[in-house]
């Protein structure tokens, strides 16, 4: 099931086959990130989006900001799993997304993601040179052509600069040769698919893999796994062709993991990993970060509560938190009791996730360290 094959009669043919195949079996509702922060109303849950995505295309309910923002989650999966019928509901939020922007009913704080991505090139809708401040943190300016590249991303770049650096920095010692960095990286569309601009998406993905093959890039590398399924996954899905061969980062460190190339990497530290949704349940990639975490001498890896298949959402994707900051952030409070006890460093490889999880270490005033695998990484290479 693809978003661009939906039309205003696919989206009331499915909504309407969806809740008669629905068996009322509630499996979703403890699962579902946004309804635990929402008092299990069930108006917020995957139950209740069905009914009301079903009323507003069959013009059963009246269209306005409270109901298009209702049907912003984070698109997490986790009711997919759940879910007896195997209901592929992502894919109908996304369709009901589409059909929201369409219809002129985009909430007011997604139109600010949208004018920043058309704008300035990325969706915080700051100036560029902000996107590119992170390479003050290298050594030396990158070459801009290459073919091994690095993609830093949006969220890495600008609310993470230091785990940009960290993974220009490793990718450039673990390839053995330059690694190069696009003059001006373009976002590479993601937040456009998830609002639903199926079209505005494919532009922009478009310039985004033109700009890679322009800089002679034959490998890119990313440490975003939202930017890995735009380039990679959606994009083939879509028709939108490329000769450059898109990895998250923690595929190509597996990779040379099995090959050997991987320097010696030691650590005495007791961590846990949180698997993303964007890397794990739609990616389905929970083996490779667990294989380079424990490739590292002396490091304890213990498992979260809701791991792999079944891990809880942090609550930073699907665009959820521009529209529901607060519940978003409360969702991430919770991840944050998933921790085992005892346990002072959490590591993740998304991110969205680190930045989200940090706010609420911070928010909960925890003795807790957030770090991406990467950071995880150049620490134990140091030791």
């Amino acid at each position: 099931m693809v978003c661009t094959a939906y039309t205003l009669e696919n989206l009331k043919k499915d909504s309407s086959k969806f809740i008669e195949y629905c068996k009322q079996c509630g499996f979703c509702t403890p699962a579902c990130p946004v309804l635990k922060v929402s008092d299990y109303v069930e108006t917020y849950g995957p139950r209740g989006r069905l009914l009301q995505i079903r009323g507003l295309v069959f013009n059963e309910l009246r269209p306005g900001k409270g109901l298009s923002s209702r049907i912003y989650c984070t698109l997490c999966g986790f009711c997919e799993v759940k879910c007896i019928a195997s209901l592929k509901l992502t894919d109908l939020y996304i369709a009901s997304r589409e059909y929201l922007t369409s219809s002129g009913l985009t909430p007011e704080e997604i139109k600010s993601v949208i004018d920043g991505i058309v704008g300035n090139n990325n969706p915080y809708n700051v100036d560029p040179s902000i996107k590119a401040m992170w390479l003050d943190y290298l050594p030396e300016k990158p070459p801009t052509k290459g073919r091994v590249v690095y993609w830093a991303g949006c969220t890495s770049s600008i609310r993470s600069p230091e785990t940009s650096a960290n993974a220009y920095q490793l990718i450039k010692e673990l390839s053995g040769s330059d690694v190069a960095v696009l003059d001006s990286e373009p976002c590479c569309g993601w937040p456009l698919y998830l609002v639903g601009d199926v079209d505005g998406y494919k532009v922009q993905v478009s310039r985004a893999l033109k700009a890679l093959e322009g800089c002679g890039a034959g490998v890119v590398i990313t440490t975003c796994p939202a930017c890995t399924r735009s380039l990679r996954d959606k994009a083939r899905e879509l028709g939108i062709t490329s000769n450059v061969k898109v990895y998250h980062i923690v595929e190509w460190l597996y990779e040379l993991m099995k090959e050997g190339k991987l320097p010696k990497l030691q650590l005495e530290e007791t961590i846990t990993y949180h698997d993303p949704c964007e890397l794990g349940r739609h990616m389905k990639i929970f083996k490779e970060p667990r294989e380079i975490i424990k490739n590292i001498q002396g490091l304890k890896l213990v498992e979260m509560r809701g791991n792999q298949l079944e891990s809880n959402c942090c609550g930073g994707g699907g665009l959820y938190q521009v529209v529901h900051m607060d519940r978003a952030l409360k969702i991430a409070s919770l991840r944050l009791k998933d921790i085992p006890q005892g346990v002072k460093v959490l590591v993740s490889a998304c991110p969205s996730c680190k930045m989200t999880l940090e706010t609420a270490v911070r928010n909960e005033g925890l003795d807790v360290e957030v770090l991406d695998i990467v950071d995880l990484l150049m620490r134990a290479k140091k030791v």
